[in-house]
C-alpha cells in the first residue's frame, strides 16, 4: 500500500512539475501567480510548495527579475505608467519591496514624461473630430487610466497645447 501512495504521489508530483514548465513556457510568472495556478488545478499543497521551492532553486521563478521584465515590457509595449504597472504587479503577487526595486530601476521622471508624451499624441490623432477642450479632458482621463501621475499628464498636457 505504501508503494503504491509513493507511485501516485511522484506521479502527481510529476503531473505539477509538468504543468509549472508549460505555464513557464508561455511567458514568466511570478511565484505567487504560478502557485495560484498550481491550486486551480486541484494539486496537492505539499506537491505545490515542492514544485515551487524546486523551481526557484533551478532559477525558473524569480520576483525580482520578473517584475523588472514585465514593468519593463508593459512600459515599452503598452505605454503604462508606473501607478498601474505597480498595481498590476501588487496583485500578481509580488512584494512590495520588489517592486519599489522595480519602479526605481525603469522609471524616471524623462521616461514617464516621454512615454506619457507618445501615448497622448496617438490618442489625439484619433479624436480629430471633437472640440479642442474635449479632446483635452479625454486625452488627461486616457493618460490618467494609463496610469500616469497627475504631475506628469499636466506636464504633457502643456506640451500637447
Amino acid at each position: 500500500m505504501k508503494a503504491e501512495e509513493t507511485v501516485d504521489s511522484q506521479k502527481e508530483l510529476q503531473r505539477a512539475k509538468n504543468t509549472a514548465y508549460r505555464l513557464l513556457a508561455f511567458r514568466a510568472r511570478s511565484c505567487k501567480e504560478l502557485e495560484t495556478k498550481l491550486y486551480e488545478k486541484k494539486f496537492n499543497p505539499a506537491v505545490i510548495c515542492t514544485v515551487i521551492n524546486d523551481l526557484i532553486r533551478l532559477g525558473y521563478i524569480d520576483d525580482e527579475a520578473f517584475a523588472l521584465q514585465w514593468s519593463s515590457s508593459r512600459l515599452r509595449l503598452q505605454g503604462f505608467g508606473e501607478r498601474r504597472i505597480r498595481q498590476e504587479l501588487k496583485q500578481k503577487g509580488i512584494s512590495a519591496d520588489i517592486i519599489s526595486h522595480a519602479s526605481s530601476a525603469i522609471f524616471s521622471s524623462e521616461v514617464q514624461f516621454q512615454t506619457a508624451l507618445r501615448s497622448a499624441r496617438k490618442k489625439l490623432n484619433t479624436l480629430k473630430i471633437h472640440d479642442r477642450e474635449s479632446a483635452r479632458r479625454r486625452v488627461a482621463a486616457f493618460l490618467e487610466r494609463k496610469g500616469f501621475a497627475y504631475d506628469t499628464i499636466a506636464e504633457v498636457m502643456r506640451k500637447i497645447n
